[in-house]
């Protein structure tokens, strides 16, 4: 007796597993509903718009790393400017004189 039972349920779950129930998404009347059936005009399972939506991120992802990899090629190819010893004397007095404007405006006493 024990033997049919197990084999009873082996033939089941068999069966199931071995099933493939596609599913479509449909959209009707503004709603979105699941089917067994292909919807009107489109017959893509949820399965293949999921393969779909995965396939055009991936793709988007490579767009964006090789446009990342051009700009850092691009960067290592550009020359590296040295600065001179007048151009940092310039800088040096354009900051000193900003901070004794900010510090002279600071302190400066209205009669």
């Amino acid at each position: 007796m024990n033997h049919l039972i197990l084999g009873t349920c082996f033939l089941m779950f068999s069966t199931f597993t071995n099933s493939k129930t596609e599913i479509y998404q449909c959209r009707e009347n503004g709603t979105v509903v699941f089917q067994s059936k292909p919807c009107k005009g489109v017959g893509k399972t949820v399965a293949d718009k999921l393969k779909e939506e995965q396939e055009a991120k991936d793709k988007r992802l490579a767009e964006i790393q090789e446009k990342e990899k051009r700009l850092q090629e691009r960067l290592k190819q550009q020359d590296k400017k040295e600065v001179g010893f007048k151009e940092f004397i310039i800088s040096l007095k354009k900051k000193l004189s900003s901070y004794w404007h900010a510090l002279k405006k600071k302190f400066t006493i209205d009669a």
